[in-house]
């Protein structure tokens, strides 16, 4: 091998990924739950018509 750039490209790439894959767990492990939300309760139909 006479050019080590390519070599340093895949090693700065799996760097990156490795990072990226680290930053994603940890946001998935410490992100806040989501609030409880209830859904509204269903709309009453009445009709005028009797």
């Amino acid at each position: 091998m006479d050019d080590y750039s390519d070599l340093v490209l895949g090693m700065l790439a799996v760097a990156v990924a490795a990072f990226m894959l680290v930053a994603g767990e940890l946001y998935l492990v410490t992100r806040p739950e989501p609030p409880q939300t209830h859904a509204p309760a269903p709309p009453v139909v009445t009709s005028s018509i009797q």
